[in-house]
């Protein structure tokens, strides 16, 4: 695909979005706004007379408003994040993905994976989105690597169907690929409940849009306990 055409998928893509963010910030904003402002007055003024049950139920209605909430947040962001102009050049990923993981490392404080990255890997793509994948992807796995002993995440790349490939590779927790199918790349798909690891569902999801920008392919291997590698093609150079 050329890049005339990434660039027309690209403002569809847009103009989809728009109108579907616009729909969800003005018809749904208010009525959480509602829902969590009178739940609180609930609290506040018949606080006293609330038995521990019903304190319970208007506090697991306010969270699940706030989770909405965040979930309106979470596509506000994803759409901001793929959008301007496509402008592909070589990138240097190996160098990017070293930048990027001394970056993360303030963010997991006594979490210390080891980084393996090959060397001189680059491929053509939009600087900006490159870096919002590869951020994406490595958040992911220094997340999924927290309480992993020996923990590790490996950058390479490899042939597959003769296409020169790029994989995110971590020992970490790893998910059932049974029960991803279709899903893993979708907003707000989640492999693990919240209890053990926080998130939206997003990362995977704009790190798809991203690769489909350009032209691309990305997907996953996984297994419950022995880590999780993400693998990506891009346009050719």
């Amino acid at each position: 695909m050329k890049l005339h055409e990434c660039q027309r998928m690209l403002d569809d893509l847009n103009r989809e979005m728009d109108q579907m963010l616009y729909a969800i910030s003005h018809d749904l904003r208010a009525p959480l706004r509602a829902i969590d402002g009178f739940s609180q007055a609930v609290v506040e003024d018949y606080g006293d007379t609330l038995d521990e049950t019903a304190r319970d139920y208007l506090d697991r209605v306010r969270k699940g408003g706030q989770k909405v909430n965040a979930y309106i947040d979470g596509l506000l962001h994803m759409s901001r994040e793929v959008r301007g102009e496509i402008q592909p050049e070589i990138l240097d990923l190996s160098a990017m993905v070293e930048e990027i993981n001394a970056l993360l490392a303030a963010n997991y404080n006594g979490h210390d994976p080891q980084l393996i990255t090959a060397k001189g890997i680059s491929v053509l793509m939009d600087r900006r989105l490159g870096r919002t994948l590869l951020t994406k992807l490595l958040d992911n796995a220094w997340k999924f690597t927290v309480g992993t002993q020996a923990s590790r995440i490996e950058f390479g790349t490899m042939e597959h169907k003769g296409k020169p490939t790029c994989f995110i590779r971590d020992n970490g927790a790893g998910f059932d690929m049974n029960h991803a199918h279709d899903r893993l790349f979708g907003a707000f798909q989640r492999m693990h409940p919240d209890e053990e690891f926080e998130g939206l569902g997003m990362g995977l999801a704009t790190a798809r849009r991203i690769i489909n920008l350009h032209s691309g392919k990305i997907w996953a291997e996984s297994e419950p306990g022995n880590g999780t590698t993400i693998f990506f093609h891009t346009m050719e150079k």
